[in-house]
């Protein structure tokens, strides 16, 4: 009986130091990750700047989208924030889902799916670790959110009164958020990513931001209403308080969709394709 009741306390004994070697090696997991993300914002400083279509004030004087979701021209005034330099990846957001004991998420799952059935099906290749994560609006908060949670900082989507502003290189009339401000097409010459790329192919804005031009779209905190600008506060606008359709910016497939102040709205449960984020740290900053 003896022999029998050491041998229970030595199995009990190993499950437990299992379990917690395991556990200690998950919250290390989880940190590493959340400090990658923390480690990767880029400090822009606040400042006053006009929001929206400013085509009539420079050049030609013509509209750049020709939208009126982007009109009209209005003042908005941002503390500081810091936004993360890439967009997050699928590496990032996989291990996250891990971490909260999820599967890959729909649109994942629908692609290899897809690839399964259709030969040489690109969408595939756009799931590799370092391509763009594709993600719902609300996932996409959650994991901002927690990596907030476990580091300290109040971490969020951006408004897009904020992305548009560190697009712009701190709200300067620029059109195009690459490197040099200019749109060119030629695949050998392209200064963006017009198809999925990996993140930061080419180099960044001014401001070290990667990717706010091409390379999909961007969720954003607010809610999409399309006359929204006109009656938008002018400080920190939230964007309005209730609605049906989530904002996205960035790349939207066509010339005026490459633009700083173009504007989408689409269903805050809808993945993919292409719809992006990166996360935004508001103050108090740490």
């Amino acid at each position: 009986m003896m022999l029998k009741n050491i041998n229970l306390w030595i199995l009990v004994t190993v499950a437990i130091t299992t379990t917690a070697c395991d556990s200690n090696e998950k919250q290390a997991q989880e940190q590493a990750l959340s400090q990658k993300i923390v480690d990767s914002l880029v400090t822009i400083e606040g400042g006053r700047y006009q929001m929206g279509d400013f085509g009539h004030l420079i050049g030609e004087k013509l509209s750049i989208t020709g939208e009126p979701d982007t009109r009209p021209l209005h003042w908005v005034e941002l503390s500081d924030f810091r936004i993360t330099k890439y967009r997050i990846t699928w590496d990032e957001f996989n291990a996250w889902l891990v971490f909260l004991g999820r599967k890959k998420n729909d649109f994942y799952q629908r692609t290899i799916k897809a690839g399964e059935i259709i030969k040489n099906y690109e969408q595939v290749k756009y799931l590799e670790e370092e391509y763009p994560a594709s993600a719902s609006w609300q996932d996409a908060l959650n994991f901002c959110r927690w990596v907030g949670e476990r580091t300290g900082r109040n971490l969020s989507l951006p408004t897009e009164a904020q992305w548009e502003y560190a697009a712009r290189n701190r709200g300067q009339f620029v059109i195009f958020a690459n490197s040099d401000n200019h749109y060119v097409y030629p695949a050998k010459e392209k200064n963006y990513a017009q198809k999925k790329e990996p993140v930061g192919s080419y180099p960044p804005n001014p401001l070290g931001l990667y990717d706010m031009m091409g390379n999909g779209r961007e969720w954003m905190m607010d809610w999409y209403q399309e006359d929204y600008y006109s009656h938008s506060p002018t400080q920190n606008p939230q964007g309005p308080e209730s609605g049906k359709l989530r904002v996205l910016r960035g790349y939207a497939g066509e010339m005026s969709g490459t633009t700083t102040v173009y504007r989408l709205g689409q269903m805050p449960d809808r993945d993919g394709p292409s719809y992006g984020f990166r996360c935004v740290e508001n103050i108090p900053l740490k």
